[in-house]
């Protein structure tokens, strides 16, 4: 079961990434070879130093929540994903691009996808979830989206975008009720 909700949170981190990169790579103009791998690549490490780092924290704080850490991990998880719900409502992705054939692009989009995976690694850490595979199974699903929306976003293009932003919440969301479940 562990595995399960965990591929679900990737999943749900990995959707925010592929929508940006579908999203930049439809609009932004002609993408240089080489960029959809280290868009990628950064994306992912991200994720993985963001997820270390809010695992850290949440382990150091755990004993606080002593007794009630699913819960914890059921309210954190709920926050991201309807925080990523409203983002995609009020998000309009031809408003949104840039030129991410630009490294500096390429480090602060990959550390503002990141954000929700410091969170969440406070949430695993409050779990029985391994740190190890939860950033194994993190660092791949990332990976292949991004990489894929920033190959075929000018095929997907931006409506397919808009459509995808929703899922990340969704999916984080899932991996909360989950949590209750397993609560009640």
């Amino acid at each position: 079961m562990e595995l399960i909700i965990t591929f679900i949170i990737a999943l749900g981190l990995a959707m925010d990434c592929f929508t940006i990169a579908i999203s930049n790579s439809s609009v932004s103009g002609e993408v240089k070879p080489g960029v959809p791998l280290k868009v990628a690549i950064a994306f992912a490490f991200a994720h993985v130093l963001l997820l270390y780092l809010g695992h850290a924290l949440g382990s150091a704080i755990q004993h606080l929540f002593e007794g009630v850490e699913t819960w914890v991990a059921f309210i954190i998880l709920g926050i991201i994903g309807v925080k990523m719900i409203l983002e995609a409502r009020r998000r309009h992705p031809r408003q949104k691009v840039f030129d991410i054939n630009q490294t500096s692009v390429i480090l602060v989009l990959s550390l503002a996808t990141a954000m929700d995976a410091f969170l969440t690694g406070v949430a695993i850490s409050m779990t029985t979830i391994g740190l190890n595979m939860a950033t194994i199974l993190v660092a791949l699903t990332v990976f292949v989206l991004t990489l894929g929306g920033m190959a075929g976003g000018k095929q997907l293009g931006v409506a397919f975008a808009q459509r995808t932003a929703y899922f990340g919440g969704a999916f984080l969301m899932l991996a909360a009720a989950t949590f209750l479940a397993m609560i009640i």
